[in-house]
C-alpha cells in the first residue's frame, strides 16, 4: 500500500461525556434573557455579536492579535514547506474540487452526529489534533484550555509530545474527558518510553505514532532565521519540549531549555532526537517493549494526514490520498481518520463521504485559544458542528452513518459528461 498520505498511525490503549444542551438551563448565570442587546446563548455560552462567525474569521482575528507582539508565533502556525507552500494551499482547496448532491424529503428530525473513535463515543466526528505551542498562544496553560474544550463538546484531543506542557501534568490536570497521546520514534527511545508509560499511567485511551519526520521541517530554503526567532531570548524561560527527558545521551535534569540546550536546538542537536529514521520493526520494537494494557498489538488505525504542509512539500492533500487509503484497508477493523485543509462543517461532510470516520483539526483551535482561550476553541468547534449539522440536514442524512460517497462527486466527472 501506497503510504504517502498517512503519516500519523493510531495504536490503542471515561466518564460520559457532557451532552452540550441547545437551550439555556432555567437560571443559569450565563442566560441572556434580551437578545436584542448584542448578545447570543449557545449551549451554556454567552457569544458577543462581535465575535467571528465562521473559521476563516477566526484565522483573521487571530493572526491580527498574535501578530501584534508575536509575529514569529504566527509565521511558525501558518507555516507551509515549499516555495509556494503548495500541499498546505492544496489542502484546503481539494475540498473545493467535490460538489455536494444532496437527497430531499428524507429528515424527519435534527440529525445526531454522535459516533465512535476506537470504541469511545463522541458527540461529534471533529476531533483535535496534536499541536505544538500551545503554551505561547494564550498561557502556560494553553494545553488544559484546549482539553477542557474538547471535553466541553464531548469530543477527542490529541496531546502532542512536543508540548511546552509535560505530559504527567497535563495527564493530572485533565483527567476527565477523551485524550490520546501523540508521540515519534525518537533517537533515544527511553524518550519514546516515558511518553508510552505516563501515557498508560495517566489513562490516554490511543497512542498515535507520527511517522513522516526524518528531517527537520524548518531546515533548508531559509528557514534557519525562522527558528533562531522561535528559539530567541523570549523564550529560554519556556519549557520548550519538557517531554525530551534525554537529550544527546544524557538524562535532563529540569527539563527546561537553557542557553546550551538553546544552543543546541538552534543547531540541529536537540533535533537529532526528534528527526530520525523509523522503519516498520520500530513499530514492532514498541509494541513489544512499551506495550501494557494501553496498547494492543499492531495498528487500530491511520489519520491520512499531510502533517499541516509542513513536511514534504509536493504530496497530495489529504483528502485526495482518503479514499486510497480506504480500498487498501477495506475488509478490515482499521479505522480511518483524516486532518488537513479543514475549515467548514461542509468540509467534514466531505471527508466523511469520502470514508473517513471522523477528521481531526490543527490550526483553527488554535485560532480559537488565540482569540478567546478555551472558550475560542469551544467556538470554533460548535461552528463546526452546527455548519455539519446543516449540512447534514439539506443533504437528507439523518446520522452519521447515511453520509456515503453518493453524497459527493468530484468535478472532474462534471466535466466528463460534457
Amino acid at each position: 500500500m501506497d503510504v504517502s498520505g498517512p503519516t500519523s498511525y493510531v495504536m490503542t490503549a471515561d466518564e460520559p461525556f457532557r451532552q452540550a444542551s441547545t437551550n439555556p438551563p432555567p437560571n443559569s448565570p450565563g442566560q441572556v434573557k434580551s437578545y436584542s442587546g448584542g448578545y447570543t446563548y449557545f449551549s451554556g455560552q454567552v457569544l458577543r455579536m462581535t465575535d467571528p462567525e465562521n473559521i476563516p474569521q477566526y484565522e483573521e482575528r487571530a493572526k491580527e492579535k498574535v501578530n501584534l507582539d508575536r509575529a514569529f508565533l504566527w509565521n511558525y502556525i501558518s507555516y507551509g514547506t515549499g516555495v509556494d507552500r503548495r500541499t498546505l494551499t492544496e489542502s484546503k482547496l481539494a475540498f473545493k474540487r467535490y460538489w455536494l448532491q444532496p437527497q430531499v424529503l428524507t429528515v424527519k428530525s435534527k440529525p445526531s452526529t454522535w459516533t465512535t473513535v476506537l470504541g469511545s463515543p463522541i458527540r461529534i466526528p471533529i476531533c483535535i489534533s496534536p499541536t505544538a505551542a500551545q503554551v505561547m498562544i494564550s498561557s502556560p496553560d494553553g494545553d488544559i484550555q484546549t482539553g477542557n474544550a474538547a471535553s466541553r463538546a464531548s469530543t477527542l484531543m490529541v496531546y502532542s509530545s512536543a508540548s511546552g506542557m509535560k505530559i504527567e501534568k497535563f495527564g493530572s490536570i485533565v483527567p476527565h474527558g477523551l485524550y490520546w497521546a501523540q508521540t515519534y520514534l525518537f533517537h533515544d527511545r527511553r524518550n519514546t518510553l516515558h511518553i508510552v508509560r505516563n501515557a498508560e499511567r495517566f489513562g490516554f485511551k490511543a497512542l498515535v505514532v507520527t511517522v513522516d519526520t526524518p528531517v527537520d521541517f524548518l531546515s533548508g530554503s531559509g528557514r534557519v532565521d525562522a527558528m533562531d526567532e522561535l528559539l530567541g531570548p523570549s523564550c529560554v524561560d519556556v519549557d520548550m519540549n519538557p517531554n525530551l527527558i534525554y537529550l544527546n545521551g544524557k538524562k535532563r535534569e529540569n527539563r527546561i531549555y537553557g542557553d546550551t540546550e538553546l544552543w543546541h536546538a538552534k543547531h540541529g542537536i536537540g533535533n537529532q532526537e526528534l528527526y530520525c529514521y523509523a522503519t516498520w520493526e520500530d513499530f514492532a520494537w514498541l509494541k513489544t517493549k512499551a506495550a501494557r494494557q494501553a496498547i494492543k498489538a499492531g495498528v487500530d488505525g491511520i489519520l491520512v494526514s499531510a502533517h499541516g504542509g509542513r513536511q514534504l512539500a509536493g504530496v497530495p492533500a489529504p483528502l485526495d490520498a482518503l479514499p486510497d487509503v480506504i480500498k487498501a484497508v477495506k475488509g478490515s477493523n482499521v479505522e480511518v481518520y483524516m486532518d488537513g485543509g479543514i475549515r467548514s462543517g461542509s468540509d467534514v461532510f466531505k471527508a466523511l463521504a469520502l470514508g473517513a470516520r471522523a477528521v481531526f483539526i490543527g490550526r483553527p483551535p488554535l485560532w480559537g485559544l488565540a482569540v478567546n482561550g478555551e472558550d475560542g476553541v469551544r467556538r470554533v468547534l460548535q461552528i463546526l458542528e452546527e455548519e455539519l449539522t446543516t449540512t447534514m440536514t439539506m443533504c437528507g442524512c439523518a446520522s452519521l452513518q447515511d453520509i456515503d460517497s453518493s453524497f459527493v462527486k468530484h468535478e472532474s466527472q462534471f466535466k466528463s459528461m460534457l
